[in-house]
């Protein structure tokens, strides 16, 4: 059998394994809130860029979601598509490919669980890891080849990285600092250039605005110092590529820096600058594991094509750790875990609500993932009102409860559910 054919193969059974997961796995709070962009689409939003609501919308335009059976898919389609793509894209960017590379390359990929699980859960990491993909791709081909048409597939993906998470900055700069020879080479600029042009809209977007996304990122996130941050960061690193690749892909990327030719060193900055970075965010407040998921990346290609780390040994752990993930899939397919894990059984805590609602439109307080689930559950009419506990969110941008006062609703606050023939500010703000 072909390389070509044998990976297709794999792909495909890859692909429907995350549709399942797609299918069957309980919706997760933020994607409900994800669907909410999809369905006010625009160039930017108050959390991120707005590639995910784009996705969202696709999806939801490709499964209707007024078909029940498949509602989960309605949110969730498109990622599967691109991460079956990504993959694919990554297997074509690896530079020397061996016998047993396709073995190795389903190995380390199947064994990192964050990688696993942007597979078929709908959140901005799934296009930044497709477009970053593409990224590493095209910087490859135009090393070995420097044409207009890779440094405009540079300019696109790097745009596309931006559309999809800020934090594709890093990515850029990180690959940047590994060849600081494209500061002399005019379609590298050219290439930086489609970039910008591609990203106006956004920016135009972020300037109406007040720039809420860069203020909630720079600014609002910083917090009191706890030492709890920086010593939960390396266990957090291994729950995200599993113990194994994060201590190999750390070793590879490191030497790459040091000895690597412009392409693999690229990489090996983008390893290390992320871990190194995060870390010293940790002094300014909580970093969220998968920040540095978009390591996967080039830890799947150094890991793929270096030989010598690949004993019997190496084969076996990772087939271990590739396991426990299918076991982890199958529990969640089930919908088994408990309610305080916050997998399973969302509409049960919501389904009081929706009694006592009977159809009217809820007013909710709290956390923006109650409004954006209990919208997905019933299709109902739901807004949230901040509290001061809370942070900014897209709903305050949109500000959805000024088309209800003086209209009957449902409200929940403080604690306490009633129906109002007229909403009022009173009840919005009191």
């Amino acid at each position: 059998m072909s390389d070509k054919k044998h990976i297709g193969i794999w792909l495909l059974l890859w692909g429907v394994l995350d549709l399942l997961c797609a299918f069957f796995c309980e919706i997760h709070a933020d994607e409900a809130y994800y669907r909410l962009y999809g369905q006010f689409l625009s160039w930017g939003y108050f959390d991120h860029p707005p590639m995910v609501g784009l996705m969202t919308y696709l999806s939801g335009s490709l499964v209707p979601a007024a078909n029940w059976a498949l509602k989960n898919l309605s949110v969730r389609l498109v990622t599967v598509l691109l991460h079956v793509a990504t993959l694919y894209v990554i297997w074509q960017s690896i530079v020397s490919r061996q016998p047993s590379s396709i073995n190795r390359f389903l190995l380390v990929a199947a064994s990192m669980p964050m990688f696993c699980v942007y597979g078929f859960i709908t959140t901005p990491d799934a296009p930044l890891l497709f477009f970053a993909a593409l990224f590493y791709y095209a910087y490859r081909r135009y090393l070995e080849n420097r044409t207009w048409q890779m440094s405009l597939l540079l300019g696109i993906s790097m745009a596309g990285m931006l559309y999809s998470k800020y934090i594709a900055v890093l990515v850029i700069l990180f690959v940047l600092a590994g060849n600081w020879r494209l500061l002399r080479d005019g379609k590298a600029w050219a290439a930086v250039g489609i970039t910008a042009v591609l990203m106006l809209p956004h920016l135009w977007w972020q300037y109406s605005n007040d720039f809420p996304s860069f203020t909630y990122h720079l600014v609002s996130r910083a917090t009191e110092y706890q030492a709890v941050y920086t010593l939960e960061f390396i266990p957090n690193q291994w729950a995200v590529f599993n113990p194994v690749v994060w201590a190999v892909m750390l070793w590879l990327g490191g030497r790459s820096v040091v000895h690597g030719d412009a392409f693999h060193r690229s990489l090996g900055m983008t390893i290390v600058g992320l871990q190194v970075f995060f870390l010293v965010m940790t002094f300014r407040g909580h970093v969220e594991p998968h920040w540095t998921v978009v390591s996967s990346i080039p830890a799947i290609l150094l890991m793929t094509e270096e030989e010598k780390i690949w004993k019997k040994g190496m084969y076996s752990v990772l087939g271990v750790f590739v396991g426990l993930l299918l076991i982890a899939r199958i529990v969640l397919m089930l919908n088994v875990l408990p309610v305080r894990t916050g997998l399973a059984h969302k509409q049960e805590q919501l389904e009081l609500i929706h009694q006592e609602a009977q159809g009217l439109p809820v007013v909710f307080d709290g956390s923006f993932q109650t409004p954006s689930l209990y919208r997905f559950f019933y299709d109902d009419e739901a807004v949230l009102v901040r509290s001061a506990e809370n942070r900014y969110t897209q709903f305050d941008l949109w500000h959805l409860e000024r088309e209800m006062l003086g209209k009957p609703a449902c409200v929940r606050r403080h604690g306490r559910v009633y129906i109002t023939d007229q909403l009022s500010e009173e009840d919005l703000y009191e």
